[in-house]
């Protein structure tokens, strides 16, 4: 029987890799979705995701199959690119929709009756949801880089 102990690290790593990709199926439903924000894509969005959960996915197999200093020094570096790769999907998928949701969600009483259709808010409530999930992603992979993924 193995008794390897799961450690903080490697759960926080775990979550922010589901919650990454579970971010990225939320801004793909959005951009192929009907609404405001369909067809609009975010440049590098999907690579800056892909690259995040590649570094969180590797860094916990490196973790895991070599020991030693190598080891260590590759799952930190992982540990620095994933969080700084988040930061930039939440960076550019906000910079990529703010106008929109500014335009949906703060226009005057006449502009608002036309903008606001039940197909547009919920394109921007996606956009939302994508944010946040990013944003919570971001941030548990900066609690990863605080812990050792390693095996002792």
């Amino acid at each position: 029987m193995n008794n390897r102990k799961l450690s903080v690290g490697k759960i926080f790593a775990a979550i922010a890799v589901v919650l990454t990709i579970v971010s990225l199926i939320l801004y793909l439903v959005n951009v192929s979705a009907a609404g405001y924000f369909q067809n609009a894509a975010v440049k590098n969005e999907v690579l800056f995701s892909v690259l995040a959960i590649a570094a969180l996915v590797l860094a916990l197999v490196i973790a895991n199959v070599l020991g030693g200093k190598a080891g260590k020094i590759l799952t930190g570096i992982l540990q620095i690119a994933a969080p700084v790769l988040l930061a930039l999907c939440l960076i550019n998928l906000i910079a990529g929709r703010v106008d929109g949701l500014g335009y949906i969600f703060f226009s005057n009483a006449d502009v608002a009756l036309e903008v606001q259709t039940a197909e547009n808010l919920a394109s921007a409530n996606m956009a939302i949801y994508a944010m946040v999930g990013y944003g919570v992603s971001m941030i548990l992979a900066m609690i990863t880089a605080f812990f050792t993924l390693n095996r002792d």
